[in-house]
């Protein structure tokens, strides 16, 4: 498996199915029982493989960490890369993004943010760099949509929209790290979305976002 550095998060190169499918299922363990609490033998007996194998293809759990989570990055770069390119008009876009991002945080371990960041503070910096930077393309390419389209305010400073939503959006996940959250974590997101689409959208806008809220039977 080749693979690329960008800081400390490896953007993994698919020429090797055995070692792409383990970074693929060690990302769904982490996701679902946090990471500190999983050690290389937990891992192993949970992909009924051998700790050999694994260390065939991870040099260590730090290894294994950081390339699983540049797995998981890679894999929501390709979703986002369909979602641009989907039919549907920009609200519709915002929705789809949403719900894909509601459903993983419905099933991640609220304990993955803060071990990452505890036990591998170099690989959840660059992560978030990472994630930061997904979020912004998404966040730009869905404004100037939705402007072109009718949807969005013509008045909207776009970088100015990208910067606050990903400043919400980052003090959200810091609250989750700290467990100051009043309500879970999907919750949240799910109204940032809300608000950041009512603050933007135009009449016409704001009637479509309705209509999706709240379906007419």
């Amino acid at each position: 498996m080749k693979t690329k550095r960008t800081s400390d998060v490896l953007s993994v190169e698919s020429s090797d199915p055995k070692a792409e499918e383990l970074c693929q299922r060690c990302a769904q363990l982490f996701s679902r029982f946090g990471i500190k609490s999983l050690n290389m033998d937990d891992l192993a007996k949970s992909l009924a493989c051998s700790k050999k194998t694994l260390y065939k293809y991870f040099s260590d759990k730090r290894d294994l960490v950081t390339r699983s989570l540049g797995f998981h990055m890679d894999m929501m770069e390709e979703e986002m890369t369909d979602l641009l390119q989907a039919d549907g008009n920009a609200i519709d876009q915002a929705f789809e993004d949403m719900e894909k991002k509601h459903a993983m945080l419905s099933a991640m371990n609220p304990s993955v943010l803060f071990d990452l960041k505890k036990y591998y503070p170099k690989v959840f910096e660059s992560t978030l760099m990472r994630r930061q930077a997904m979020v912004r393309t998404m966040l730009v390419h869905n404004v100037e949509r939705g402007m072109e389209e009718g949807l969005y305010r013509q008045d909207l400073n776009i970088d100015a929209v990208a910067d606050m939503h990903i400043a919400l959006v980052e003090d959200m996940v810091l609250q989750a790290q700290e467990g100051t959250l009043q309500r879970p974590l999907p919750e949240h997101f799910q109204a940032l979305f809300q608000y950041h689409i009512r603050g933007i959208a135009s009449p016409r806008g704001l009637d479509f976002l309705e209509s999706k809220l709240h379906p007419h039977p």
